[in-house]
C-alpha cells in the first residue's frame, strides 16, 4: 500500500508491507534510500513528517510578504526585511551579496571541549537567550536571478559560524541549490544579501556567506556526550520575521533517531514550528547542541521535533566551506530496500539488502551482480538494513575498492548461492538543483 512521505517540499511514495520509502515504486536511485517511514498508529491514521521552512504562502489578506519594488538603480525601495514590509531604503543600503567561492584554506569550526566540566555554570533561560540569540539568524529565500525586492519563496533560520560572516543552515530552507537568492536578518534587525558556499541534500545542510564583521558565532558542544532528559531550548524564527529569534524550552526526548540514513536526529519536545529549520537546539550553557530540522505534524502528535547533532553539523559544514559539496562519501549507485527478517523467515533467504536497480554509473554495471541480488555484507561485515549498509559505506572513500558479499535465490531448478565482488565505490557528493 503506497502512502506519502511529506518533507515541506516533495512526496515520497513509500511501501508500508515492506517499510521503506521507495520512488518510482523501484527502490530509490543514486545512491542510498531517503528516510525510512515513520510506523503507521493504531486506526489506521498515517503519520507524516514535515520539514520545516516550508514554503512561504503569500496571501492578500496578511501582508507579510507584501512587498514593492522599482527598477536596478538608487531609486527608493521597500526592502523586505525577512519577507516583511520594513521603511525605505535606497539600493546601496543593504550590503551586496559577497562573491565567494568555496575555499580549501577556508575557516573550520571546531566542536569546544567541555572545559570547565561540571564546574561549567548552568544558564537560565533567560540567559541562554541573551548570549545564543545573537548568533541566531532569519532567512529569506528567493528564487535566483531576480531581485530582492520580489515576493520570497521560502524562509528559515541560521546559525553564525564565523565574525565574518559564515552561516549554516538546512539545505532545504535554500531549494537545496546553490543558485537561491538570499536576504539574512540578524538579531539587532541589520539585512545582507548573502550568497550560497554549498548544499547537501543528503544530511541537509548548506552554508551561506554574507559581507559582515564583527558577528557573534555559536559555541559547538559535542553532541557525543548528550544525555537524554537533559534541559533543550530552541532558537529561530517560526513563521515570519515578526517572530524573530523566538525562544521555546524542553527536554531532549531522545538520540540517534533514524528519519534519513545519513543522519540520526536528536529528538526534542521543545517546540520548533515552520521557519525553525536552521536555527539553533542549545543546552543549559548556551552552546550549540543541533540544528533543528524537522517535526512530526501529523494530527494527533504533538511535540516531536528533532535535530541534526552539531557533531554531524560541524562535520558537513567545514566540508562545504572548503568544497561546496562532500566529496569524500562514498556509493554504490543502486537502488535498495530491506530484506527483513519477516521476508528472511517466510523465503528462507538471509535477512540484508535488496538491490532493485542498478544505476548507469553504479561500479556494480557490467558485474555478475543482478536486481534482486540480496547484500549481505561489506568487507565481511553483516548488513542486515539499508542502514546498517550506509553506515559501513561511510567507512570508505570514493575509489576505494570494497569486497561486497551477496545472495542469490535459487528460481526453479537454479540453486540458490552466495558470492562476491570487488568494485570500486564512486563519490556520493550529490548534485546541485539550479
Amino acid at each position: 500500500m503506497a502512502e506519502t512521505f511529506r518533507d515541506g517540499f516533495n512526496n515520497f511514495p513509500y511501501d508500508l508491507s515492506d517499510g521503506y520509502i521507495q520512488e518510482g515504486g523501484n527502490g530509490y536511485s543514486g545512491g542510498p534510500p531517503p528516510p525510512p517511514v515513520i510506523p503507521r498508529a493504531k486506526g489506521g491514521k498515517t503519520t507524516a513528517i514535515c520539514l520545516i521552512g516550508a514554503v512561504i504562502i503569500i496571501t492578500a489578506a496578511i501582508l507579510i510578504f507584501n512587498i514593492t519594488g522599482g527598477t536596478a538603480d538608487n531609486t527608493e525601495y521597500n526592502i523586505p526585511a525577512g519577507g516583511k514590509l520594513a521603511e525605505e531604503y535606497t539600493y546601496d543600503d543593504i550590503p551586496d551579496a559577497p562573491y565567494v567561492q568555496p575555499d580549501a584554506n577556508g575557516p573550520q569550526i571546531k566542536i569546544r571541549s567541555d572545559e570547565g566540566g561540571s564546574s561549567r555554570k548552568k544558564l537560565d533561560a533567560s540567559e541562554v537567550y541573551k548570549k545564543v540569540s545573537p548568533s541566531v539568524v532569519c532567512i529569506t529565500a528567493y528564487e535566483w536571478g531576480m531581485d530582492y525586492v520580489l515576493d520570497a519563496t521560502s524562509g528559515g533560520s541560521g546559525i553564525i559560524l564565523t565574525e565574518d560572516g559564515y552561516i549554516a543552515t538546512n539545505s532545504h530552507v535554500v531549494d537545496d541549490s546553490t543558485k537561491t537568492g538570499v536576504m539574512i536578518t540578524l538579531s539587532d534587525k541589520r539585512e545582507y544579501l548573502g550568497t550560497i558556499v554549498g548544499v547537501d541534500e543528503k544530511t541537509d545542510l548548506a552554508v551561506i556567506k554574507i559581507d559582515a564583521e564583527g558577528l557573534t558565532p555559536a559555541e559547538f558542544a559535542d553532541s557525543e556526550k548528550l544525555s537524554v532528559g537533559q534541559r533543550v531550548f530552541a532558537i529561530g524564527t517560526p513563521l515570519d520575521i515578526e517572530f524573530l529569534n523566538s525562544l521555546t524550552e524542553g527536554t531532549l526526548s531522545a538520540v540517534g533517531r533514524l528519519l534519513n540514513s545519513y543522519v540520526r536526529y536528536l529528538q526534542t519536545d521543545a517546540a520548533v514550528n515552520p521557519g525553525n529549520s536552521g536555527g539553533a537546539l542549545v543546552d543549559e550553557y548556551g552552546r550549540v547542541i543541533g540544528m533543528n530540522t524537522a517535526k512530526i505534524a501529523s494530527s494527533g502528535y504533538d511535540n516531536m521535533g528533532f535535530a541534526i547533532p552539531s557533531d554531524t553539523v560541524v562535520e558537513i559544514i567545514n566540508k562545504l566551506i572548503r568544497y561546496g559539496k562532500v566529496i569524500d562519501r562514498g556509493t554504490l549507485s543502486i537502488g535498495i530496500k530491506n530484506c527483513t527478517l519477516y521476508m528472511s523467515k517466510a523465503n528462507k533467504i538471509p535477512q540484508g539488502v535488496i538491490i532493485t536497480e542498478i544505476n548507469d554509473d553504479s561500479p556494480l554495471k557490467g558485474t555478475q551482480v543482478q536486481e534482486n541480488d540480496i547484500i549481505t555484507a561489506i568487507e565481511d561485515v553483516t548488513v542486515k538494513s539499508t542502514v546498517e549498509l550506509i553506515d559501513d559505506l561511510k567507512k570508505y572513500k570514493p575509489d576505494d575498492t570494497v569486497k561486497i558479499t551477496l545472495y542469490r535465490a535459487g528460481n526453479g531448478s537454479d540453486v540458490a548461492y552466495t558470492f562476491d565482488v570487488s568494485v570500486k565505490l564512486i563519490s556520493d557528493s550529490g548534485s546541485e538543483v539550479d
